[in-house]
C-alpha cells in the first residue's frame, strides 16, 4: 500500500538543481515524486538506502550504489526520523533503540580512529590520494563545480564566448605540451567581481573574470594557470577534499560511493575556507615556474601579480595576497613567497609573448556570451 510521508528536495547526481518532492513508501520501497505527486522522479529499494544525519536537523538519504550521486535532503527533523525509521521497518534492519548496545561497544574503537585521523590525516591525504581512481576524482571534481560555480559569481553565469574559450585553452596547451599531467585541464571562467582561479578535483581549474581586468596581459594570466596547474599536477585539490570531508570521505570510500550526495553537500561549502598548506603552495610555485621555462614564458608574472594586488588594495603584503589568492588555493602568502618566486625568475631568458593581441583581446571579451548557472 503506498504511503505519503511528506515533502523533501531531490538531488537527481546529474545536476546542482534541486527539486522539491514527495516521499512515498510503497511495501519495500521507497518512492519521489513532483509535489503533485504526478511524475516519478525514483524509486529505491529500501535495502539499498543510506541514512546519513549530517547534522541535528539535517538527514541525507541515498542511494549506496558507487555509481549513483542522486540524493534526497530532508531538513524537517520529524519527517526525517519518521523517513529512517520506515526505512529499517521495511528493509528488516534493527531499531536503533536496539542498537545501543552495538553503538557503546563501539565508541572506543571509533574514538582511537577519529584521533588517528585527525592527527595523520594531513600526512594520510597525501598519499592515499594516489589510490583514489581518477575517474571517481573527474566525477567528483564536477559536482563540486556544479555546487560551488553558482554560488561563486556575482551574475550567477559563466562566461562562453567561442574565441575567448579557444583562446585560454591555447594558453592551456602551450603551457603543458611535453608536461605530464594526471588530467586533462578543463578551463572555465565565471563572471566575478573578484580576482582570482582555483583548482578543483580531476584538473578542473576555474578563473574567475575580474581577473583578466586585473593582469597586465596574457604572460601575467599564463603565470597564475601555471601555478594552477601546479595544484592540478600534485593532485593538492583531492588531497584537501580528503582533509576536509575527514573520516566522512573514508567512510565513503569504504561503501564505494565516493561521489555521492553526502561528499558533495559538506565539501563543497567546507572548501571555500580551505587553504593549501605551505608545502603545497611551495610545490605548485616551482612547477609553475619550471613549466613557464619550459613554454619560454616570462616567469615574473605571478610574483607581479601578487604583488601589485597588495599595492592597488593599499594593504599590507600578507593581508592583501591571502584575500586575492588565499581562497581556496593558498596557506597565506606572505612576503616570502613573492620574493622566492622573483628569485626563480630570469629576467634574460629567452621568450615570446603567450597568446597574440588578436586571442587576448578574444580572452578578455569571453564574457560577452554567458550562460546562466542553476543554483
Amino acid at each position: 500500500m503506498k504511503q505519503l510521508l511528506g515533502t523533501a528536495e531531490f538531488f537527481d547526481g546529474a545536476s546542482a538543481i534541486s527539486r522539491s518532492c514527495q516521499i512515498w513508501f510503497d511495501y519495500d520501497e521507497m518512492i519521489l515524486t513532483d509535489v503533485a505527486g504526478e511524475q516519478e522522479y525514483a524509486r529505491w529499494s529500501a535495502k539499498k538506502l543510506l541514512c546519513e544525519w549530517t547534522s541535528p536537523m539535517l538527514m541525507l538519504v541515498e542511494l549506496n550504489s558507487p555509481t549513483s550521486t542522486a540524493y534526497v535532503k530532508i531538513i524537517e527533523h520529524e519527517l526525517a526520523r519518521a523517513v529512517e525509521r520506515k526505512i529499517r521497518l521495511v528493509a528488516g534492519l534493527p531499531k536503533r533503540e536496539n542498537t545501543r548496545k552495538i553503538v557503546f561497544g563501539s565508541l572506543a574503537s571509533i574514538a582511537l580512529i577519529a584521533v588517528a585521523l585527525i592527527f595523520f590525516l594531513p600526512m594520510f591525504s597525501k598519499y592515499a590520494v594516489h589510490n583514489v581512481p581518477k575517474s571517481w576524482e573527474e566525477q567528483l571534481g564536477s559536482n563540486v563545480e556544479d555546487t560551488l560555480l553558482p554560488v561563486l559569481g556575482t551574475e550567477k553565469s559563466s562566461c562562453e564566448a567561442i574565441a575567448g574559450q579557444l583562446a585560454l585553452e591555447a594558453m592551456a596547451k602551450r603551457l603543458t605540451k611535453g608536461v605530464d599531467l594526471p588530467f586533462k585541464p578543463k578551463l572555465s571562467v565565471v563572471k566575478s567581481e573578484i580576482p582570482n582561479a582555483f583548482a578543483l578535483p580531476g584538473g578542473r581549474i576555474v578563473i574567475l573574470s575580474k581577473t583578466l581586468e586585473v593582469v597586465d596581459g596574457p604572460d601575467e594570466l599564463a603565470a597564475i594557470l601555471a601555478h594552477e596547474l601546479g595544484h592540478v599536477k600534485h593532485r593538492h585539490s583531492m588531497q584537501q577534499v580528503i582533509n576536509v570531508a575527514g573520516t566522512g570521505i573514508v567512510f565513503s570510500m569504504f561503501i564505494g560511493d565516493f561521489t555521492g550526495g553526502s561528499i558533495v553537500a559538506s565539501v563543497g561549502e567546507a572548501m571555500l575556507d580551505s587553504s593549501y598548506s605551505r608545502d603545497m603552495e611551495r610545490e605548485a610555485d616551482a612547477f609553475a615556474v619550471k613549466m613557464l621555462e619550459q613554454a619560454n614564458v616570462d616567469t615574473s608574472g605571478l610574483a607581479t601579480f601578487l604583488a601589485k594586488v597588495a599595492k592597488k588594495h593599499g594593504m599590507d603584503e600578507d593581508s592583501a595576497l591571502s584575500q586575492t589568492l588565499g581562497f581556496l588555493s593558498s596557506h597565506p602568502p606572505t612576503k616570502e613567497r613573492v620574493e622566492t618566486l622573483n628569485s626563480h625568475s630570469n629576467p634574460e631568458a629567452k621568450t615570446t609573448p603567450t597568446l597574440s593581441d588578436a586571442q587576448w583581446t578574444s580572452l578578455k571579451n569571453i564574457c560577452t556570451k554567458t550562460r546562466e548557472l542553476s543554483v
